[in-house]
Parts: C-alpha cells; structure tokens; sequence
C-alpha cells in the first residue's frame, strides 16, 4: 500500500510539470489564440473584400503555431514559430492590402507577439521580438500605412514588459512546483521509515515475550513435568501473539487513508505495563519509577516506551537469563530512562550497536532534542536516554501571576 501511495504521488508531480513553454497552462493558451483569433478577424473585416485574400492568407499563417501545438504536439519550438508565424501575418495585413486603414487593428497582432514570445521565451528572445515588431511599425509609419505609430510602440512596450514579468513569475511557480514534487518524495520516505520503525518495535516487543513464554513452558514440560505451569505459558504466549496482530494491524492501518479512529499511542505511564509483561514472562527485571510523569510529554514519552520496549526485547533475545534494571526518573527539566542488563560472559550482543533498533532510538531522541548513550560498560549493556521535560513551560502562567 505504501508502494502504491508513493507511486501515487510522483504519478501526481508528473502531471503538475509544465508541458508548454514557461510552465503554462491551458487556459492561457487558449486565451492567446482567441485574442490572436479576434485581431486577426477584426483586422480582415476592416479592410475591403478585395483585401480579403490576403487577410485570409495571413490569418491562415497566423495559426500555423497553434496547429503544431494542438494537431502534433509539437512545442520545442513554439517561441521562434510564434514569432515567425505573426510577424509575417502582421506584415501581409500591414503591407499586402490595398490602402491604409484608419485606426487598423493589425499592428496590435505585433504586441501580442511581443508579450507572448516574451513570457515562453528566454528574456532575449523578447527583447528580439519586441525590437522586431517596433521596426516593423516604425517602417509602416514610415511608408504611411498606420497612423498613431506612437500608441502602437506603447503597445508592444508595455505588451514586452507584461511578458517579461510574467515569465518570472511562471518560472518561479515551476520551481516551486519541482520542489512539492521532492517533497512529496521525502515525505513518503520518512513515512515510510517512521512505519517501519513501529512495526519493527511492536514485532520485536511482541515476539521477545512470547519467545520467553514458550521457553519457559518447553522448561516446564522437560524439567519440572508441570502441566499446569505450562498451559499457562502457552496462553499467556497466545494472548501475547493476538495483541502482536492487533497491534500490527494498527501500525498498518497508519496507510489507509480512510482506517478506523485508531487506539491512542503508548506513553510513558505505559513503560510499567511493559515491564510487567517481561517480567511476567520469566525476564528477572526490576523497575524503579521517580518524579511527576505529567511532565513528559505525550511525544517524549512514546519515544521513552518505544526505547524501553527495544531495550527489554533484545535483552531478552540476547541474553535472557541476566538481571535487568528498567530506571525512568523524571524532574523538572529532563526525563531520563536507564536500562542496564549484565552480560553473560563479559561478551557484547551480537548486531545490538548498529542495528535498526538502535537507530530507531537514536532518530526518536534526537528529533526531541534528547541525547542517548548506547553500549557496553565492564560488565554490563545500558541504554540511557534523556528528553527535555516542560515542566517550566506549565509553572510559566504562575510565574506570570507571581510577577
């Protein structure tokens, strides 16, 4: 499900690229060419059906761009063929009629060449086409085929700059598009790690307790013959192995989108519930608990049980015969869980100091601002992990008062 929830995602971040010019989108091409449609309609009906060939000719090379992008799909070149195209659609309209027409509507197709080209080209290319367009009419004003040449100028200026600015901010939104798509990426693969180091604590905490509850009950059975002693292992194995699947199930239920109202997370007044159930599963463990546990908070104190749960499960995987000790002591700046285990002839566990789980303590300490201490003294293994505590931010209103 996770595969296909990110596959889902970059499928999303492809759709979001730009596929013209400049990153823009439909309706902004549609509009160009409807504008381009209009001017070019509007400057054929002012002119004499005599002319109209000739209108009808440039209105014709006129679309020639828009067939490339709409029929072959083809845009690698859609700036220069823009430019090209409307420049000697302008020119026949200005130059292959007949006489002069007052107030014409032609030369505005030169502005619209000018801010188009300019907004899905670099910013020389409509400099080129804006420098061109005003050649263009200022050798029409020249040879008397437009009147008013100095509000046409203005046109294609203020058309350029229009182009030129929302180029900008076209490129702006492409690069912002680019970077929710790694976003996206980066965020499904911190789900992805955050989902697996759950799984893999609520697998090792679950597994650990009923691994000791069958040795037990196989001790039961070959040393002691006691029946009894060992049905009770076993059921106790079995509720333990049916909470593992319930348990499961809820971490996997963090990728369904629309799961169920899910069970609160364990905290930190959970750790002694913890305790008792390796205890109770033949781990020799004592548990010391000191300070106010309402100053920790609900994320350090998950990122405590979480430890805690690591730490009993590989104790009893590793060496389940050693005496343990389960310290959590609580004060108003820091919480500080300690977990010490002798070790069985002197010798370090094999994979405990670069496994997952110790990473996956490391990565939740260290997203709280906490330190941990992983390793192995003369003879024993500790885990020793500290978290900041707020209870200065809850004395902070009364001090407030006070002053």
């Amino acid at each position: 499900m996770l595969e296909a929830a990110t596959r889902y995602i970059r499928a999303w971040a492809r759709l979001q690229q730009p596929r013209i010019p400049g990153g823009f989108s439909w309706p902004f091409v549609l509009t160009i060419d409807v504008t381009m449609v209009m001017i070019g309609v509007i400057a054929t009906l002012q002119r004499p059906m005599s002319d109209w060939p000739a209108a009808v000719l440039a209105n014709a090379i006129a679309i020639i761009p828009w067939a490339m992008f709409f029929v072959f799909k083809d845009h690698r070149c859609e700036g220069p063929a823009l430019w090209a195209a409307w420049t000697a659609a302008s020119a026949i309209l200005l130059f292959g009629t007949s006489t002069p027409i007052h107030g014409d509507f032609a030369p505005f197709l030169l502005g619209l060449v000018a801010g188009v080209v300019g907004a899905i080209t670099s910013t020389r290319g409509g400099a080129l086409a804006a420098t061109s367009a005003a050649a263009l009419l200022v050798y029409a004003a020249i040879t008397h085929r437009i009147d008013t040449p100095a509000i046409y100028l203005s046109f294609v200026g203020i058309a350029w700059l229009i182009g030129y600015l929302v180029r900008g901010q076209q490129l702006l939104l492409v690069k912002q598009r680019e970077a929710q798509a790694q976003l996206a990426t980066l965020a499904a693969a911190d789900e992805r790690r955050r989902i697996a180091r759950e799984v893999h604590d609520v697998i090792a905490h679950s597994l650990s307790i009923t691994l000791l509850h069958l040795t037990g009950a196989r001790h039961a059975l070959q040393h002691d013959g006691d029946d009894v002693e060992a049905v009770n292992a076993l059921q106790q194995a079995e509720r333990l192995g049916r909470q593992a699947m319930d348990d499961i199930r809820h971490t996997v239920g963090l990728l369904a989108a629309d799961a169920d109202p899910m069970a609160p997370e364990p905290g930190v007044s959970d750790i002694s519930t913890l305790a008792e159930d390796f205890a109770r599963a033949g781990l020799d463990l004592t548990l010391e608990i000191g300070g106010k546990l309402e100053y920790v908070s609900a994320a350090a104190g998950l990122a405590l049980y979480r430890i805690a749960q690591e730490s009993l499960s590989n104790i009893a995987k590793h060496a389940p015969a050693s005496p343990a000790t389960v310290t959590l002591t609580v004060s108003r700046t820091a919480a500080t869980l300690t977990v010490i285990n002798a070790l069985p002839d002197h010798d370090i566990p094999p994979n405990t100091t670069q496994g997952r789980g110790v990473r996956g303590m490391r990565q939740r300490i260290e997203l709280l601002g906490g330190t941990v201490d992983i390793g192995a003294g003369p003879v024993s293994w500790s885990v020793q992990a500290t978290v900041p505590s707020y209870a200065a931010d809850m004395d902070l209103p009364a001090r407030m008062r006070a002053s």
